[in-house]
């Protein structure tokens, strides 16, 4: 419970120090393309849908402005929008994402920078799966997210890890299956880790630095009331890689 509540208090202090933030150097455009493996494992103590496991992959396409890749010590910042689609056999997945970070940024010297962020968003995601029993869950989840950060500054590529958690707040899910009806249920406050690697070049596309990336994301759908649904519970593991221009 004192992890919970300061993830949310972090997150709020880092929000009313944003418009300092504003005032950070080195602030770029990153936009590009998305592709990710997806394992989603579906778990209900109904025996069809018991253990259902799938594998997907995902598109899509990013926009984020911000020097939480540029930035030297001082406060970093950094705001993005992320939208994403993935189809195999049966099942479907469409997501979207919208977030925003604020943090501070140490020099440890030799080029090596070492930071701290907190953040806050919304995710909208819908889960059709048609196979057996059809099954739909469309999720609305507020945020909150904390991270730590290393940057390298090489003579031609910038260099950064992010390992952090995104926290789920008053999340809620309308949960479909066949010939059982549908209802819209509270899910349980989760914590949601996540990890990515990302780099920059000085030199790419027409003079513009090229950006590339993998990262891992882990979702946890779980409804908050055991016995709504029979306790049914959604997980996600996705792996991807990310390409895009900086400007």
């Amino acid at each position: 419970m004192f992890s919970k509540k300061l993830l949310i208090s972090a997150t709020t202090a880092g929000f009313l120090l944003t418009p300092f933030a504003l005032q950070a150097a080195d602030p770029v455009s990153n936009v590009g393309i998305t592709g990710s493996h997806n394992k989603y494992k579906l778990s209900s103590d109904i025996n069809a849908l018991d253990n259902n496991k799938q594998r997907m992959p995902k598109a899509g396409i990013y926009y984020n402005y911000g020097n939480k890749m540029t930035g030297t010590e001082g406060l970093i910042y950094q705001a993005g929008i992320e939208a994403k689609y993935g189809k195999k056999s049966d099942v479907k997945d469409k997501q979207a994402v919208a977030e925003a970070d604020v943090g501070y940024r140490l020099d440890l010297g030799n080029r090596n920078y070492i930071d701290g962020i907190v953040g806050a968003g919304y995710r909208y995601s819908k889960v059709d799966d048609t196979k057996g029993n059809d099954v739909r869950f469309t999720t609305k989840s507020p945020f909150a997210k904390a991270g730590v950060g290393f940057n390298h500054k090489g003579d031609t590529v910038l260099t950064r890890l992010e390992i952090g958690t995104r926290y789920n707040i008053n999340s809620e899910t309308k949960v479909k299956v066949q010939h059982l009806g549908s209802t819209t249920v509270d899910l349980k406050d989760k914590y949601n880790p996540y990890a990515e690697l990302n780099f920059m070049w000085d030199k790419g596309y027409n003079d513009l630095p090229l950006t590339a990336g993998l990262y891992y994301n882990k979702t946890n759908y779980q409804l908050k009331d055991k016995r709504d649904i029979s306790n049914t519970k959604l997980k996600n593991d996705e792996f991807g890689v990310k390409v895009g221009l900086a400007f």
